[in-house]
């Protein structure tokens, strides 16, 4: 006679481990997870291994779990994922047997491998879907190198709105073999296969954003074969950026004297003490990084409202190193002073138009607003320098393809319906 095959719940009259589900679904409460058990032999293989052993010697899951556990674990895998991404925590810390074994002591819960990344992609790509719908975009590109020395590209994506300012999202990070328009373009149009998985739709794309870079602008101009309505504009914050970078250069004495300062009081512990000793309510000198936009005007803005406190500290300072020689040096130089309350008056507003562009909800009129502003305070300003500044932004925005588009949209009267009938 042919055995008599036994459900799942007269396999688990044999133990009281595992609870079931649905059909052919058990749960079992020493992992905290569910797996299907169609045979024996699948309940017997889950009770021997290594994971289902460590948990039921540590004693966890004691209580009785119901039918919605399974929801509740795949929402503590979720959440954990999600913290970790928050935090910039790389999920491979997870896989340490330190940290791994003080989370399941205390949180009472297995915790979860590198599968969890892709349920937690898959459900953030339908939220930027949802959130998207079926409204215009924008999109960023830009391109970066790691620590590794590979090209990454990332493409940033929003709704554009005339309501509110478009909620970024960042759609794609993918590695480039060299970086070139061909490249770039191939990149962009299979990111927004992620967006749009049943068929692109090129009337969708409205407005791209990107850098300068040569290879960048040719890429706007293949795109617009493909995008109808696509409009190129480089990045404004950038370009103001190349503006500080002409001032820096033609001011040589200033640009040394700001860089052997810093010099002065780096790895200084001594030096340090004795300049908060003599000014105690003034910071340290600025370090600007020329890879940060604005810092060295931002320094050079410092030396010009404590130039006088700061000059007597170094002065008092003993000239053993090179770097303190070459400080006095610059102190001493003629006009040096008049240079930096020059720079003051006339260049503050590239500082502050940078950090208004550079934050986050700033809508396109005003983006276009504060740029205006920029050139409208250089044609007022006097002196070479100024000059030089405000032909390097007129060239900049030259080479911008879509600030013309742009700024006709914005100078563009609304007309209401009911108005343009009534025409």
């Amino acid at each position: 006679m042919p055995k008599e095959r036994k459900s799942c719940s007269q396999w688990l009259n044999e133990s009281k481990e595992f609870q079931v589900l649905k059909d052919n679904l058990l749960f079992c409460k020493a992992c905290g997870k569910s797996f299907k058990c169609e045979k024996k032999s699948h309940l017997t293989q889950h009770q021997i291994s290594n994971l289902h052993k460590l948990n039921v010697n540590k004693g966890l899951r004691q209580t009785t779990v119901q039918g919605s556990s399974v929801d509740t674990s795949r929402s503590f895998n979720t959440d954990l994922c999600n913290a970790l991404m928050a935090a910039n925590i790389p999920w491979t810390k997870l896989s340490m047997p330190k940290l791994k074994e003080f989370l399941e002591k205390y949180c009472g819960r297995s915790i979860p491998n590198e599968s969890n990344l892709t349920r937690c992609y898959e459900e953030t790509i339908k939220n930027i879907q949802n959130e998207i719908g079926n409204s215009d975009i924008w999109i960023c590109v830009d391109e970066s190198t790691d620590r590794t020395g590979r090209y990454i590209a990332n493409l940033v994506i929003g709704k554009l709105s005339d309501t509110e300012p478009g909620k970024p999202y960042l759609l794609a990070s993918k590695p480039l073999i060299t970086t070139n328009s061909t490249t770039v373009s191939r990149f962009i149009n299979d990111s927004l296969g992620i967006l749009w998985p049943n068929g692109l739709k090129y009337n969708r794309v409205k407005l791209l954003v990107s850098d300068a870079a040569a290879y960048m602008l040719k890429c706007g101009r293949d795109l617009k074969i493909f995008y109808p309505d696509l409009i190129h504009f480089t990045c404004l914050a950038h370009g103001l950026n190349l503006v500080c970078e002409t001032i820096r250069n033609n001011f040589e004495n200033i640009n040394g004297l700001i860089s052997n300062v810093k010099k002065v009081f780096l790895k200084a512990p001594l030096r340090v003490q004795h300049y908060k000793n003599a000014l105690p309510d003034v910071p340290l000198p600025p370090e600007p990084i020329l890879t940060r936009w604005g810092t060295w005007l931002k320094a050079a803005i410092f030396y010009a409202d404590h130039f006088d406190e700061i000059k007597e500290v170094v002065l008092g300072l003993e000239a053993t190193a090179l770097c303190v020689e070459k400080a006095v040096f610059y102190f001493n130089c003629p006009n040096i002073k008049d240079q930096l309350i020059y720079i003051k008056a006339n260049f503050k507003i590239l500082i502050e138009s940078i950090n208004k562009l550079e934050a986050v909800g700033v809508p396109l009129t005003d983006s276009l607003a504060i740029v205006e502003k920029v050139i409208n305070t250089l044609e007022q300003s006097g002196g070479e320098v100024a000059n030089l500044a405000l032909q390097k932004l007129k060239a900049t925005i030259n080479k911008n393809p879509g600030f013309v588009t742009l700024m006709g949209i914005k100078r563009t009267p609304y007309r209401s319906g009911e108005e343009k009938r009534g025409k």
